[in-house]
């Protein structure tokens, strides 16, 4: 596990540390890095902490392109050959007044300090060619064991940072890993914190915990945690559905509509907005939560009009209630039938627009919305007669024989 890790760091990483150890610092591999190197997987970006103050830090890469990040909490970011490399001064927590963010920061030359604040044994590691692992808490038996285990006490760890509780389901999700007992325990005694997290945080993570590849795992120990309310306040999904979850594609939007399938769209448009989701966020979930209430497609004619409908919802939505158990086979290919040859007519592809029919047949404007539309339907049923004279006249005989649209 650990015998390879040398030529798995890029060599982009390999720069940075060489250039704290000619400048008499020492920089070591750290957090979830080091963590995927030694699960055999491929880091997205890489950390490193060092001795080194950030303002040693500043003289030291002045060769190199650095960004002040966090400058005030020790941390730059140095782009070596292209590429952004987060390094902090190693560090000891002050006291946490808001259970999110120490009141102050102490940097410290001794990375025992710096890796006994972190979250979890498996994050809490550090690497350095020279020095090899340094797992001062039994971080590397627990990933190997498949466990997430809070550093030191669990319940200080959640007080301190209560974002850590909901890191723990995430993590769980991602990884696959089992919550070691005592930091179930811990979540679930501390969970009243998760109530001063902005609701910003809360949705970050737990979008990011449904596309995770274990996302049923997470979830059931949200719940064993007993933090369903401080999460999905009062719209908490059956746990029944959790199973379903990977079997859907790999969207956020599409796995919570799944988890709240039994409820309204006005219901999840509740939560999305408690959540401070984007708009596009919730417009997806809600839009899928009404197509898939809509009944299904049986002919081409109802297929135009649901695909019209839910152009951007109605493959999803089909795929969501196929994982509810309907049968879905049917109505996917005539959906996919319309879809193809372009006969779900929206109503910007009429060939009449609204200004015609008001200058050729004196349609009244309030009137004229509800006209395209009947013509639309008359299209769905027929596709051929979407031609400029056929809806002209289709038009004029409505407006004849009923009051109103002139």
């Amino acid at each position: 596990m650990e015998s390879n890790i040398a030529v798995r760091v890029p060599a982009y990483v390999t720069a940075v540390m060489d250039t704290l150890e000619r400048a008499g610092h020492r920089g070591y591999l750290v957090g979830g890095s080091l963590r995927d190197l030694l699960l055999d997987k491929t880091p997205h970006d890489f950390d490193l902490t060092t001795d080194a103050t950030p303002e040693e830090m500043l003289v030291i890469f002045s060769d190199f392109r650095v960004i002040p990040t966090g400058l005030r909490h020790g941390t730059l970011t140095v782009l070596s050959q292209g590429q952004p490399i987060e390094v902090t001064t190693h560090r000891v927590d002050g006291d946490y007044l808001d259970a999110r963010r120490p009141e102050s920061v102490f940097f410290t030359r001794r990375l025992a300090d710096d890796l006994s604040r972190r979250d979890f044994t498996v994050n809490a590691m550090a690497w350095h060619p020279a020095v090899g692992l340094v797992d001062l808490f039994g971080g590397r038996e627990d990933l190997q064991s498949g466990i997430l285990r809070a550093v030191g006490d669990p319940v200080a760890r959640f007080t301190e940072d209560a974002l850590r509780i909901l890191r723990a389901f995430r993590f769980s999700a991602q990884l696959g890993f089992s919550i070691e007992k005592n930091t179930l325990t811990a979540a679930r005694e501390t969970r009243a914190g998760l109530e001063r997290i902005s609701a910003e945080r809360i949705f970050s993570e737990i979008s990011r915990l449904l596309i995770c590849p274990a996302a049923p795992r997470g979830l059931d120990a949200l719940f064993a945690a007993d933090c369903q309310e401080q999460v999905f306040f009062d719209a908490a999904p059956k746990t029944d559905l959790f199973s379903s979850l990977t079997s859907l594609p790999i969207e956020a939007e599409l796995r919570l509509a799944l988890l709240l399938s039994d409820r309204t769209a006005k219901d999840a448009l509740k939560l999305c907005r408690r959540w401070r989701a984007s708009n596009a966020f919730a417009e997806r979930v809600c839009g899928l939560l009404k197509a898939a209430g809509e009944p299904l497609p049986d002919s081409l004619y109802t297929a135009r009009r649901f695909v019209c409908g839910y152009w951007k919802e109605w493959d999803g939505a089909l795929i969501l209630r196929q994982t509810l158990g309907q049968n879905t086979e049917e109505a996917r290919k005539l959906c996919k039938t319309v879809a193809k040859n372009g006969t779900a007519i929206e109503l910007r592809r009429l060939a009449v627009n609204g200004k015609e029919l008001q200058e050729r047949l004196s349609v009244r404007p309030a009137k004229t919305g509800e006209l395209l539309k009947r013509l639309q339907d008359l299209c769905w049923q027929e596709p051929q007669q979407n031609k400029k004279g056929i809806l002209l006249a289709l038009a004029d005989e409505i407006c004849r024989k009923e009051k109103g649209f002139v």
